[in-house]
């Protein structure tokens, strides 16, 4: 410990004396537009009125961000809550939040068009990616449901005619060993183009079985992906790309809440071996220079595959087993239109998706007399129609209005019984923006958001077998802006949410968790950011959000928890950091990023305490080659999720990560 203590604070001084020898005032260039496509059309990210953070893939590599968890570090108002395992996360936007099980999500992901708008196998591999967004507020207009607090839209690099490549290696802590590779050119040129790219990740684990002394959760995935595009004129473009993660990881990284933490005594050898695959293909037409159709067809096929041990003990008497090879299938297709004029953007489309989960179980229970199998079909059909117009009334001002209407149908078969869940929903959303300067804009905008409802598919008897959905309207304010000849980069945003139907958990004993719509909240925050190029080597960045959020009403019957907060959803989060680049090569950067007090339950009986991590990173960098040592979490800074499911378990947070990292390109 000592020896590693030492190196880092090595590691840090070095950093920050270097940041600060060179660092002397000088001329600063100017940041980089970046180019989104929040509102399903390209634009410049500070002429959207959403509260936004976007990282390209140079911001990425910059800030060593691996997961989608990474990110949440660096986004003002956004946790992604981790339950140990590598397909296990959730999303926490603005005081929203929705577990990893459920087949609905309070904020959608998208990857290169592939929607994930339920909560099972959210996650991304973020390789080769052009750029993340994170969008905040509902997306219910152009996005739909499960979008009721926010959108992260994942989109990877397209081949073009210029050939690249990179490879990459990392070695870190606990034998940590990762090869990356992409690859991209022309075939044709200026007509058919690939890009192929992959990844193999392993690293040992940190837990330690207490009756074998064993380490039980290492880990380990492979990754590929297959990128095609096809330009046969200059107003038609095909794009296909597909991909395929497999997963080979020990035990989940969680136990006890009574065990001491990162230790299990599990009796059975628990793994996930799931996989993701991936398929997204789209064809953009230009009609002329006012109008253009799209269509993005899309499938996703996220294959369930665990054992585990959730007695956490080799008590046969207490035991609890579960095995799942389930399948979630979902094809969609979106076809829309754009319009585009001096005063009028107009996009309007339809979207249709078709969702086939077929779950496969076997429960070994101290309860049961014997082995409990489950099979279980849900069949779900979506239909959406959208509109959403933007109209210039002048020079300065500008109306928003959208519209959207979704229409969902589910059908779940069980071994005894066959349950019909119907829905539809109006997502409207109207607001104004206006240019208060030539380089700083302000919006206001009032919206709906929402989730599905669906099934309590383990709930006992007695006790309804659906819930309904969850919905909100949200007020929100914001001002984007930059200065200093565009060295300078900031945004703000105020909101107020009213939520309503409120989908909360309620716990039967230690049979089950079935959700309803017992309560009723509000939401109200402020979100902001800002960059800073101070000087040509030296950059700045910093963010911040706060949220207050309570139930106004909620009573399960067994307790009143209104004026509680809720679940899972920190009081604050924010990042603070610093870049410096010399113009011959030399890198160092360091960066602290934090999350508030996050209770687990409505009782706000058990929480994670609020806690800061510190990051840090130095290298050498030429035009074909970067060589960095980094650390993560440089203090070894402990924030285990202590007390989940009623203060039954506990999910750990991940030790100290030392490491070298080497790039080629060509």
């Amino acid at each position: 410990m000592v020896r590693y203590n030492q190196i880092l604070c090595g590691l840090l001084m070095t950093c920050l004396s270097v940041t600060t020898a060179y660092a002397q005032p000088q001329e600063a260039t100017a940041l980089e537009t970046i180019t989104v496509t929040a509102q399903k059309r390209e634009e410049n990210v500070q002429d959207v009125p959403i509260s936004m953070s976007v990282f390209d893939g140079f911001t990425l590599e910059d800030r060593n961000v691996e997961s989608l968890a990474d990110i949440s570090k660096y986004t003002p108002g956004l946790e992604i809550v981790g339950y140990g395992s590598s397909d296990k996360y959730a999303p926490a936007m603005r005081g929203m939040y929705s577990d990893y099980s459920a087949r609905s999500s309070v904020a959608g992901l998208y990857v290169d068009g592939v929607p994930i708008t339920g909560g099972t196998g959210y996650d991304v591999t973020l390789l080769d990616i052009e750029r993340v967004e994170v969008l905040k507020g509902p997306q219910g207009t152009l996005y739909g449901k499960n979008t009721e607090v926010g959108v992260i839209n994942v989109v990877t690099k397209k081949p073009g005619n210029e050939t690249r490549g990179k490879i990459q290696g990392t070695l870190g802590s606990d034998d940590k060993r990762q090869l990356s590779f992409n690859a991209s050119g022309a075939i044709i040129k200026d007509k058919f183009y690939i890009g192929i790219s992959g990844k193999h990740y392993e690293k040992d684990g940190f837990m330690k079985n207490y009756n074998t002394g064993e380490i039980v959760d290492d880990r380990e995935h492979n990754y590929g992906k297959v990128s095609l595009r096809y330009t046969p004129t200059d107003a038609l473009e095909f794009s296909l790309v597909s991909s395929l993660v497999k997963y080979d990881d020990g035990a989940q990284r969680g136990g006890l809440t009574s065990n001491e933490p990162r230790t299990v005594g599990s009796d059975i050898a628990a793994y996930n071996d799931s996989s993701i695959l991936q398929n997204a293909l789209s064809i953009n037409y230009t009609i002329n220079d006012k109008l253009s159709l799209s269509s993005t067809t899309a499938y996703r096929d996220y294959n369930e595959k665990n054992g585990n041990d959730w007695d956490y003990s080799n008590n046969w008497s207490r035991r609890f087993h579960s095995f799942s090879d389930s399948d979630y299938e979902t094809t969609s297709e979106e076809l829309k239109l754009n319009y585009g004029s001096d005063t009028i953007k107009l996009v309007s489309g339809v979207f249709y998706e078709k969702g086939d989960t077929h779950i496969t179980k076997d429960m070994d229970k101290w309860w049961l007399p014997s082995i409990q199998k489950m099979f279980e079909d849900i069949d779900s059909e979506s239909l959406g129609v959208f509109s959403h117009l933007t109209y210039d009334v002048n020079d300065k001002l500008s109306l928003i209005a959208g519209l959207r209407f979704d229409k969902d149908k589910q059908t779940y078969k069980g071994s005894t019984q066959t349950i019909d869940y119907d829905e539809d929903e109006i997502s409207p959303k109207i607001g104004l923006t206006y240019d208060l300067s030539k380089d700083t804009m302000g919006y206001v905008t009032i919206s709906k958001g929402y989730r599905t409802g669906g099934f309590n598919i383990m709930a006992p008897t007695g006790y309804s077998k659906t819930f309904d959905k969850e919905s909100l309207y949200s007020y929100e304010v914001g001002v984007k802006g930059s200065g200093l000849a565009n060295r300078l980069v900031y945004d703000m945003a105020v909101y107020y949410m009213d939520i309503n139907d409120m989908q909360v958990d309620e716990y039967i004993g230690v049979s089950a968790v079935i959700k309803t719509n017992a309560a009723k909240a509000t939401s109200q925050g402020i979100e902001a950011s800002v960059n800073f190029q101070a000087t040509d080597t030296v950059n700045l960045f910093a963010g911040a959000s706060y949220n207050d959020i309570e139930f106004d009403e909620y009573d399960d019957g067994t307790a009143d928890y209104s004026g509680n907060r809720t679940t899972f959803t920190p009081k604050y989060n924010f990042n603070l950091g610093i870049i410096y680049r010399s113009g011959n090569g030399y890198y160092a950067s360091t960066d602290i990023n934090g999350f508030g007090d996050m209770y687990l339950d409505s009782a706000n009986e058990y929480k994670r305490d609020a806690y800061e991590l510190v990051n840090a990173k130095i290298g050498y960098e030429q035009e074909d080659f970067d060589i960095y040592l980094y650390a993560k979490n440089v203090f070894d800074k402990e924030y285990h999720m202590e007390g989940h499911y009623d203060g039954t378990y506990s999910y750990y947070s991940e030790p100290r990560e030392i490491g070298l990292l080497a790039s080629y390109r060509f």
